[in-house]
């Protein structure tokens, strides 16, 4: 069976339909640039998938719309099943805490908490959990990610591949279906970015996640199962779909 059949035929976590993405001229106020250009792109579950391009290319609009953390223009988003288009942005947010973990570039830690609060603390905003169990699944994580030693310090007495570890702890102790990671490497130096990567696919392999990576490194991009390029807010390539078409042409000469 080809890629591009099994991947027809498993329902996508994620599915992208006919996505646009506008904004206003910042001086007329008027006049529109489009970002994103009609889109379609399907995701499943347990996937990963490094989204590549140069700046300005739109790869990170795209991720915050599939993460529902902006809007598209046009288009439908659905996201684990919910239609993010037709949502507002509290309906959106409980989206995201039922299922979507983030690591961002600037790891996004609460600097007057510890290590293990900041991983307990979407636990406990959750409400599936006691404080006492939010904890103890914090310290699970954080010993996973090799910081059970770094529980009570802050993020000002961490290293900022230590940031990361505990970001990325906080992203899958709340047991996302999907993680959306925006240059998770990008102000890390190259041996301590290599860590930080081969543990967030171990872990996203150990926990079946699907993985959606914005990153404009290809030899990161070629780590995940596939690879999206973007260039002026369009899709010109995807590698599954290519490894797919060149496997029928293969059958069918």
């Amino acid at each position: 069976m080809s890629n591009q059949v099994e991947h027809k035929q498993q329902a996508p976590l994620l599915d992208l339909k006919q996505v646009t993405k506008r904004v206003k001229n910042a001086t007329t106020g008027e006049e529109e640039h489009t970002i994103l250009q009609g889109l379609d792109l399907h995701i499943k579950l347990g996937e990963s998938v490094a989204i590549v391009g140069a700046s300005g290319s739109g790869k990170s609009t795209l991720l915050g719309i599939m993460a529902g953390l902006d809007q598209a223009s046009k288009g439908e988003v659905w996201l684990n099943g919910k239609p993010m288009h037709t949502l507002d942005e509290d309906e959106r947010a409980a989206v995201r805490a039922d299922g979507v973990g983030f690591v961002f570039q600037n790891f996004q830690l609460l600097p007057a908490l510890t290590a293990v609060e900041n991983v307990s603390l979407p636990l406990e905003m959750s409400g599936q959990h006691s404080l006492k169990q939010c904890r103890i699944l914090a310290t699970e994580w954080l010993n996973k990610v090799g910081l059970g030693h770094r529980l009570t310090h802050s993020p000002t007495q961490l290293s900022g591949g230590e940031q990361q570890r505990v970001a990325i702890a906080r992203a899958f102790a709340c047991q996302p279906k999907v993680l959306f990671a925006d240059e998770p490497t990008g102000n890390l130096d190259r041996n301590t970015g290599k860590y930080i990567i081969d543990l967030l696919f171990e872990l996203n392999q150990q926990n079946n996640t699907s993985l959606v990576l914005v990153t404009h490194d290809e030899h990161l991009a070629q780590r995940c199962q596939r690879t999206i390029h973007i260039d002026d807010g369009k899709i010109i390539a995807d590698s599954l779909l290519a490894q797919a078409n060149a496997s029928a042409q293969g059958a069918n000469p």
